[in-house]
This record gives structure tokens, C-alpha cells and sequence, in this order.
């Protein structure tokens, strides 16, 4: 296991593997081509015994830190890497996840942005399309989907100050990005550029059930039923004919524009209030 650097950096690159030798080969390629080098390289393995402790061992000088052990789960395992990181910004690239292109690092930190999160796009390996289209609506987004994980860069204080639920196995990078965007105004800026490609093999990929009961838990939590359901509604109106054809009022005259909403949504709810008073 290789020394901490005694410095800060721009970026802590955080690479979680277990038994994926191939996958993880696929990643050390892409992270020691990129050309911005303003960062360390975190490879948190979890006692694979398929070969990767050999592979990082062969790579270990372009990993600042590595640890080879037995963990109790992928979450642990990014918060071991969250431990020992010294970069401003933190990115968790997986084994099998790539960057895109050799100079993505240098193309987001020359845009100089200073929010909490960075957020990118991120492509499919298997379809090359992308994993998601962001909803301009950072909160739907958050509430409806998810962030692009491995196309994303975060505060290093954030994940120190809210870590991730262990107990959690499918989503507990959702359940951040809903305390710390949500709940406590982290700052986001998304970027309209692809930032990295996903291996589809991942647990969450796999694990569809348990992905879907873990969120409606967290859901539960966060949002009480009544909250739910009005923000379901809102959810309609946003994609009824009324709201696209009224969408142009933003920019000429919000005022009438959040008027019409309001409206919008009364009436949405009108048949529901009548039945409050019966």
C-alpha cells in the first residue's frame, strides 16, 4: 500500500473493484492517458482474488493510494476512498467505467466552475446513448431519476460532511444528492458534455428489484405521501399542453407566467379541494 501524498490536487479520482480484472484494465487505460494531471488516483479493491491486486500492484505508480481487502460493500468502499482523498473535487470512476476522451479532465477544469457538483453526461458502453437525459428541473431530476454518478465531480467537504448509507446497496448516491441538493442547497452546475462512458454490468444494473424498494424507502423518508402526491401533480402539468404552451412566458413575462402556473395547478387540484370540504 503506497504512502499518502502530503499535498492538495484538483481531483481525487476514486476507483472501487472487486474481481474485475478486465473492467479494471479498461479504466487504468483510460485514467493514465488523460492529459490534465492535476489529480490523484484513489483504487479502493475489495480482496479480489481474479488477478486485479497483481494488475494495481504493476500500475502502482500512477496510484497515489491503494488497498486491497475484504469491505462490506461498494459503499463502504467509496467511503474508505472519501477517507484518504486530498483533491478539492472527488470522481468515482468504477472498474469498467472509462473516461471519454483523453482530455475530459482538462475540457471541465478549464471551465473553471466553483459549484459544490459538477455534473456531465454520461454514455451507455453497451448502445453508446446516453444513461439519461437531465431535466432542466434539478429537483425532478433528483426526485424522478438520479445524477449521472460516474459523470460527476463533487466537493471533497461535501462527501465528508454526508457519506454514504452503508446499509444501504443500490442507492445511496441517490439519498446523498437528495441531502445534500435538496436538503441543504448544495450548489450544482450540469454540463452538456459527455464526461464518461458506464460499464452496464454494475450492481445497480443487475438489481432492478432491490434498486426500485431501496428508492421507494428513501422516498418515504424524505417526501411524506402528501408531498408525493402534490408533487405528482405538478409533475402532469409540467408535461401537459397547457405548460408547454405558456413555457415561453419564462423569459418574456414571468410574472404572467407564474400566474398561468399557479392556475394551472389550482385546477389540477380543484376536483381534490372540493372533496377537503364535503
Amino acid at each position: 500500500m503506497l504512502a499518502l501524498k502530503e499535498f492538495d490536487m484538483k481531483l481525487s479520482i476514486i476507483t472501487v473493484n472487486l474481481n474485475n480484472k478486465d473492467g479494471l484494465q479498461k479504466t487504468i487505460d483510460s485514467v493514465i492517458s488523460q492529459t490534465f494531471k492535476d489529480f490523484e488516483w484513489i483504487v479502493i479493491d475489495g480482496g479480489s482474488t481474479d488477478g486485479s491486486k497483481e494488475l494495481i500492484e504493476k500500475y502502482s505508480d500512477y496510484i497515489s493510494y491503494w488497498v486491497s481487502e475484504p469491505d462490506k460493500g461498494i459503499y463502504n468502499a467509496m467511503n474508505k476512498g472519501i477517507e484518504v482523498a486530498l483533491g478539492e473535487y472527488l470522481l468515482f470512476l468504477n472498474s469498467g467505467d472509462i473516461l471519454f476522451e483523453d482530455h475530459t479532465l482538462s475540457f471541465v477544469f478549464n471551465l473553471n466552475i466553483k459549484t459544490d457538483i459538477i455534473s456531465g453526461q454520461v454514455e451507455r458502453n453497451d448502445t453508446h446513448a446516453l444513461l439519461r437525459k437531465y431535466n432542466p428541473n434539478i429537483f425532478f431530476q433528483i426526485y424522478d431519476d438520479t445524477l449521472n454518478h460516474q459523470g460527476t465531480f463533487i466537493k471533497r467537504d461535501l462527501c465528508k460532511k454526508y457519506k454514504y448509507d452503508e446499509s444501504l446497496r443500490i442507492v445511496s448516491d441517490w439519498k446523498f444528492w437528495i441531502e445534500s441538493i435538496i436538503l441543504n442547497h448544495a450548489t450544482i452546475t450540469v454540463i452538456d458534455s459527455v464526461i464518461s462512458i458506464q460499464d452496464m454490468d454494475g450492481l445497480s444494473n443487475l438489481n432492478k428489484t432491490l434498486s426500485i424498494e431501496e428508492r421507494h424507502k428513501i422516498k418515504n423518508i424524505y417526501f411524506p405521501s402528501c408531498v408525493q402526491n402534490e408533487l405528482n401533480t405538478l409533475k402532469k402539468i409540467e408535461k401537459s399542453d397547457i405548460y408547454k404552451n405558456i413555457t415561453y412566458l419564462k423569459e418574456y413575462s414571468p410574472k404572467l407566467y407564474a400566474l398561468i402556473y399557479r392556475l394551472s395547478f389550482w385546477l389540477a387540484n380543484a376536483s381534490k379541494r372540493l372533496k377537503y370540504h364535503i
